[in-house]
C-alpha cells in the first residue's frame, strides 16, 4: 500500500517561499478576511436593529461569535410572508403560463464577480433570452444601494446586455423603481421572498442552481429555504437532480445540464505530462463548507507525506491563508485566479481535486475533464448522473484514507489516468459542449419565448 511508504518519504518543508506571488497572496488573503469581517459587522448592526425591533432581549448572548445564530436571527425576522401573500402571488404569477413575453426580471444577489460558476450561467442565460426570443432582461439587486459595479460587471462578462437596467433594491419588500414585467425570475433563496412579493409579473420562475437548505443545519434558517420551493414558482433546475430535488418538495419545472467554454478548457497532454513534479489541483474553499476542505486537506497531508518533491499541490477557488490551516509545505496556494487562468493551470495537473457535498457537482470537476486532468471526487448519489467511477473520473468514499488511496493513483498511475481522462474528454465533447442547445431546450420545455 502507498502509505508504506511514507517512513521513507521525503521531509515536507514547513516554511513558505519568500518570492513576491508569496506576498500578493498574503494580500489578496488579508483582504479576503477584511471583507469577511466587515460583513460579520454589518450582520451585527442589522442585528442590533432587528433586536431592538422585536424585543430580542436574550435571544444571542452578548458578545457571541456564533455566526450561524446572528444569520439565523436576522433571516428569521427578514424571510417572512403571510398565506394571504402565497396565495396573491399563485394568482398573479400564473396569468400567462405559454406566453408571448418580451421583458424578464431577474432577482439577483449582490456580487462581484460575473465570471464564475452560477452567477456566470445566470446571465449567459439572461443573455441567450435576449439574443435568441428578443426577451430584454433587467436586474433587481437584493440588499444594495449601488449597483454601478454590477452593472460594469454585467457588460464586461456579457456585452450584449450592455445597457439593461440594473435596480438597487435596498429594502427586499420596496419595489417602488421597478416596472412591471412578462417574467419575473428568482435565483437564490433569499431573492424568492422578494419575488415572492412582486406581483406585478405574468409568470414566476425560480432559477435552481443548487440543493440550499445543505447551505445551511437543519433548522430554522434550512426550513425556511425549503418553504421556497413551494411558492409555485416554475423551475429553471441546473442538473436533472436538482430538479428532481424541486419535485420532491411539489414543484414543476424543466432541467439543463451544464456546459464548459472550449476556448478555455481543453486538453495538453504533453504539457500535463512534463509537468516536473507531477501536478495535482485542489479546489480549495475552506469558508464554503460544501466543498469538503477539512477531508481533502487531511488526504493531502498523507499524500504529501507519502510522495514528498515528487507531488506539487496547487490550490485555487477562494482567498485564504495556507498557514492558519496548517497547510505550508504542502499546498501551494494561488487564491482567485482569473477566469482565462484557470484553463491554463488546469492543463498542466495531472489530476484534479474537487469536493462537493450537495446535490450539483459545481463546475470545477467539467472543466477539469475538459483539460484533461483526472478528476477526483466524494462518492455523491446525488451526482452520479455525471459521475462515473473508473470512467471519467475516480470516486472515493468521504474519508482522509479513501481520498488519499485515489489521489495517489491519480497522480502516479499514468496507464490509468490515460484512459480514464480519454473516455472524459469525449463524454465533455458528447454531453457537455454545447450551452445555446442546452438552454434552447430548457426554454422550449418551458415554453419561454
Amino acid at each position: 500500500m502507498p502509505l508504506a511508504k511514507r517512513q521513507g518519504a521525503t521531509a515536507v518543508r514547513k516554511t513558505s517561499s519568500r518570492g513576491s506571488r508569496t506576498k500578493s497572496r498574503s494580500r489578496g488573503s488579508s483582504g479576503g478576511r477584511g471583507k469577511l469581517q466587515a460583513r460579520f459587522k454589518k450582520m451585527q448592526r442589522k442585528y442590533a436593529k432587528l433586536k431592538k425591533k422585536y424585543r430580542l432581549i436574550r435571544s444571542i448572548p452578548p458578545g457571541t461569535t456564533d455566526r450561524y445564530m446572528y444569520e439565523a436571527t436576522v433571516f428569521a425576522h427578514a424571510y417572512d410572508f403571510t398565506p394571504d401573500e402565497l396565495r396573491a402571488s399563485l394568482a398573479a404569477g400564473s396569468q400567462a403560463p405559454h406566453g408571448p413575453y418580451r421583458t424578464a426580471l431577474w432577482f439577483l444577489p449582490y456580487f462581484e464577480t460575473p465570471f464564475y460558476g452560477g452567477m456566470h450561467t445566470i446571465l449567459r442565460f439572461a443573455d441567450f433570452l435576449q439574443k435568441r426570443y428578443g426577451i430584454r432582461s433587467s436586474f433587481a439587486i437584493v440588499g444594495t444601494k449601488d449597483t454601478s459595479p454590477i452593472a460594469a460587471s454585467i457588460q464586461k462578462a456579457f456585452p450584449g446586455l450592455a445597457g439593461n437596467p440594473v435596480y438597487p433594491l435596498p429594502n427586499i419588500y420596496r419595489f417602488d423603481g421597478l416596472p412591471d414585467h412578462d417574467l419575473g425570475i428568482c435565483t437564490l433563496w433569499t431573492t424568492a421572498y422578494s419575488l415572492l412579493k412582486f406581483n406585478r409579473v405574468r409568470r414566476k420562475l425560480y432559477f435552481m442552481q443548487d440543493y440550499e437548505p445543505y447551505f445551511y443545519p437543519s433548522g430554522s434558517t434550512s426550513s425556511q429555504v425549503m418553504a421556497t420551493y413551494r411558492f409555485g414558482f416554475d423551475g429553471i433546475c441546473n442538473t436533472p437532480a436538482l430538479l428532481a430535488s424541486y419535485e420532491e418538495h411539489g414543484g414543476r419545472g424543466a432541467a439543463f445540464t451544464p456546459a464548459v467554454n472550449r476556448a478555455i478548457f481543453y486538453p495538453d497532454p504533453a504539457l500535463r505530462e512534463a509537468q516536473s513534479p507531477g501536478r495535482l489541483f485542489f479546489y480549495a474553499r475552506p469558508g464554503t463548507a460544501r466543498n469538503c476542505f477539512e477531508l481533502a486537506a487531511a488526504a493531502l497531508r498523507k499524500l504529501k507525506e507519502t510522495l514528498g518533491g515528487k507531488v506539487d499541490i496547487v490550490s485555487a477557488g477562494a482567498e485564504w491563508d495556507v498557514t492558519r490551516y496548517g497547510l505550508q509545505g504542502i499546498v501551494r496556494h494561488l487564491g482567485m485566479l482569473p477566469y482565462e487562468q484557470t484553463g491554463q493551470l488546469y492543463r498542466t495537473c495531472r489530476a484534479g481535486l474537487a469536493l462537493m457535498s450537495t446535490r450539483h457537482p459545481s463546475y470545477p470537476p467539467l472543466e477539469l475533464m475538459a483539460c484533461g486532468s483526472l478528476v477526483v471526487t466524494n462518492n455523491n448519489e446525488w451526482n452520479h448522473w455525471l459521475f462515473r467511477h473508473g470512467e471519467n473520473c475516480l470516486l472515493s468514499e468521504p474519508t482522509a484514507t479513501c481520498l488519499y488511496e485515489s489521489l495517489y493513483h491519480a497522480v502516479t498511475n499514468r496507464e490509468l489516468r490515460e484512459r480514464i481522462t480519454t473516455r472524459a474528454l469525449e463524454y465533455i465533447r458528447q454531453e457537455h459542449s454545447d450551452w445555446d442547445g442546452e438552454l434552447q431546450r430548457t426554454a422550449e420545455a418551458l415554453s419561454i419565448h
